[in-house]
């Protein structure tokens, strides 16, 4: 058989499978998933299943490497000089990012997924914004950005649980949109005027 043929038959096969993970871990923790249910809810026998991968948990390795590859090299593209120019753009950017890869990023970012994955993409984020911000602000204060990224993170890894669990219809764009308002303005930011004003008048008269 030629080996583009082989190589079709591999990547198909991988695809069934990161399929048949993502369904299963949305009724169970992914970390729970047998090599027999996964084989048997995409139809291929378990040797096959062996050729590729040792257990499961190999071949959520593989996959969150594939991702964590994948988002390194999309950022490693990503310059001060851009953040300065387009943020709306490069933020769209992040989020289309996620929704391409939807199905695995909603089970790793969730309750039930691995939380050294989205670790290892928050440290990843971090690395890269405090490149920026270090060319961008070489004088800025260390413990000042500490708080600010804290914030800014789970921010992040909220709004995209909330966007794939809530609010599926939502576009990149409109996520996009509202991260940039929550990093700008911060919660009262994104609320209209008469619920901020509602807000702030509250928190007025229990200081007085």
């Amino acid at each position: 058989m030629p080996a583009n043929n082989n190589d079709s038959r591999v990547k198909r096969t991988k695809k069934l499978l990161r399929r048949g993970l993502t369904e299963l871990a949305a009724s169970k923790n992914i970390n729970r998933i047998t090599v027999k249910e996964l084989t048997d809810k995409v139809e291929i026998n378990r040797g096959t299943f062996y050729l590729h991968y040792k257990d499961v948990y190999d071949l959520i390795e593989s996959i969150e490497n594939e991702l964590y590859d994948d988002f390194n090299n999309f950022l490693s593209s990503v310059s001060s000089s851009d953040v300065l120019s387009s943020p709306y753009e490069i933020c769209e950017a992040v989020c289309e990012y996620m929704l391409k890869n939807k199905d695995i990023i909603a089970v790793f970012f969730g309750e039930s997924g691995d939380a050294q994955f989205s670790y290892r993409i928050i440290e990843l984020l971090n690395s890269k914004i405090f490149s920026i911000f270090s060319d961008i602000l070489p004088d800025m204060n260390m413990d000042r950005y500490d708080y600010v990224y804290g914030y800014a993170k789970y921010g992040f890894i909220g709004l995209i649980i909330c966007w794939f669990s809530e609010h599926p219809e939502w576009t990149a764009k409109q996520v996009s949109e509202m991260w940039i308002k929550l990093l700008a303005h911060g919660f009262l930011g994104v609320l209209d005027g008469k619920a901020r004003e509602c807000f702030l008048n509250e928190n007025l008269r229990s200081n007085d």
